[in-house]
């Protein structure tokens, strides 16, 4: 006969003995166990898991997926896809503000859904999947995205369209004024999702997601959540931006400060995170390419005022008087 211990660790029978089933960052293990070991396991676990009730963390019993008859949406997708929506909102906002077209907020639309999901997905499987770059039933696969990649590829194409269509950088700017409150609302499905989780932990931002069909190990545990430590980070710099949207005046100005802002925060919030596997120096592959990234914005935006300060034309020649030269 078999039985299951309500609530982590599990026991089954399995070849007349006794079988104790524990699982934690993603791994499961198992050991022969008696009775003794059984309660010891029993009262760890429960230490914990009483521990993490005690000081409040955050419980979320959500399925992450809506069923609405025979329709069944994932409450990822539809973040996602309100995260775009709302961020093009404020962008054509900030666009009205400044009497600008907001036309061309349609095709930047376009660019950023499909930049975000082909970036994504290529720049996860070349850091945890190369082979599947290869492999069609890999690459066409529907789990598995990275931020950083979807960013670099939808700005990439927004920034090569702008330049295409002769459009002036407030364009840019625009798209950065509605990233980041795009991204806190594009990541609330991954914290429902329970992706991106780290360690366990009783941190009273540690996310407990409770359903059964949830990502993280254990239902009975709160782990640090990435997408909910994504969405603070958005909204942090969304506050921080949008009161400066009308201090910094040089064009593309704005841009270069939300992809800063946003590699920063990310460098430092992947020390919770344990969804990127180490590259060099205790750093993970997402951290390296926000200090790349870093780089990248401050020698970008340094080029790009010393070329538009040379193309302008000198601010301190001298006018002409009504009587001659001055």
């Amino acid at each position: 006969m078999a039985y299951v211990v309500r609530g982590p660790p599990s026991v089954h029978d399995r070849d007349g003995q006794r079988w104790l089933y524990t699982s934690d960052a993603g791994a499961t293990r198992t050991k022969p166990v008696d009775r003794a070991g059984l309660q010891s396991a029993r009262m760890a676990d429960l230490r914990h898991y009483v521990v993490s009730i005690a000081v409040g963390v955050i419980t979320i019993n959500i399925d992450p997926e809506i069923h609405l008859g025979p329709l069944t949406l994932a409450w990822h997708g539809l973040t996602i896809a309100l995260g775009i929506l709302i961020g093009a909102v404020v962008a054509a906002r900030w666009l009205r503000e400044r009497g600008l077209d907001v036309e061309p907020m349609y095709t930047f639309g376009g660019l950023a859904a499909l930049g975000g999901i082909v970036g994504a997905r290529i720049f996860y499987l070349f850091e945890h999947d190369p082979g599947g770059l290869l492999a069609p039933d890999r690459l066409f696969s529907g789990n598995g995205f990275t931020f950083d990649g979807g960013v670099i590829l939808a700005a990439v194409l927004i920034a090569g369209y702008v330049h295409r269509a002769r459009l002036t950088g407030r364009y840019l700017d625009a798209c950065a004024a509605g990233l980041p409150l795009g991204v806190a609302i594009g990541r609330i499905g991954d914290v429902i999702l329970g992706e991106h989780y780290g360690e366990r932990s009783t941190f009273f931002l540690a996310v407990r997601n409770a359903h059964p069909d949830a990502e993280t190990p254990n239902p009975a545990f709160a782990y640090h959540n990435g997408g909910l430590y994504e969405v603070l980070l958005a909204t942090a710099i969304f506050v921080l931006v949008w009161p400066l949207r009308h201090r910094l005046r040089r064009p593309g100005d704005l841009a270069w400060l939300v992809l800063g802002f946003f590699a920063v925060g990310r460098f430092f919030l992947f020390f919770v995170r344990g969804d990127s596997p180490q590259l060099a120096l205790g750093l993970s592959n997402a951290q390296w390419t926000s200090v790349v990234l870093l780089v990248a914005v401050i020698a970008g935006r340094t080029f790009i005022t010393r070329v538009s300060d040379r193309r302008s034309p000198p601010s301190d020649t001298p006018a002409a008087t009504p009587g001659g030269t001055a």
